[in-house]
């Protein structure tokens, strides 16, 4: 196993470059045509935690090239370790539209997320527009939390969902009286998007 050759006194972003670079020369050496990406989204289900940890981090760094490993950053959402999950939902904020396939374990992590972690979920949702709409309670829910930017981000989300997002008007309206700024003008944005104004006869 690779993960013998990682000296884990080392510093975390250490062990993500030695673990890459390692991993490339393997590869190389034994002729294997499995990437990168591969490598580190096969490595999300180790049985060591520091190892999930490392290739959570390092996919997270490849931004939307780790796209092909969405599917395994969905599932380790569920990770029995907090900073796993963490680092899992930063790759997928960091995948745009293409993290669209974990929608689901995205909704399903939000209904007990807080904190970072929270916010990086709702972070990864307010990207994929109506797709999000599994998510609309824990979205609503989000309106509330004590950081400003999970806050907007949730406002933001629910605006992209649309009519689908209906049940959080009151939540919304509420939004909009926000202290911050950038979260009254998200809010009162997606309000208009999910009741336009009705016309005139």
């Amino acid at each position: 196993m690779l993960k013998r050759f990682i000296t884990y006194s080392m510093s975390s972003s250490t062990r993500v470059a030695l673990t890459l670079v390692l991993a490339s020369a393997f590869l190389a050496a034994i002729g294997c045509g499995q990437t990168q990406v591969d490598l580190l989204a096969s490595q999300l289900s180790d049985v060591d935690e520091d190892v999930r940890y490392d290739a959570a981090k390092a996919l997270a760094a490849l931004e939307d090239a780790a796209a092909p490993a969405v599917n395994q950053l969905a599932a380790a959402l569920s990770d029995s370790n907090p900073k796993v999950r963490y680092r899992c939902a930063k790759a997928l904020s960091k995948l745009g539209s293409k993290a669209e396939p974990a929608a689901e374990e995205l909704a399903e992590a939000l209904k007990n997320a807080d904190g970072d972690f929270r916010y990086y979920v709702v972070k990864a949702l307010a990207n994929l527009d109506a797709a999000a709409a599994p998510a609309v309670d824990g979205l609503t829910a989000a309106l509330k939390d004590p950081n400003v930017d999970t806050r907007y981000q949730a406002a933001k989300s629910l605006g992209k969902i649309g009519p689908r997002a209906v049940s959080a008007t009151a939540a919304l309206e509420a939004a909009a009286r926000d202290a911050d700024e950038n979260v009254r003008a998200a809010a009162a944005s997606a309000l208009k998007k999910i009741k336009p104004p009705a016309k005139s006869v």
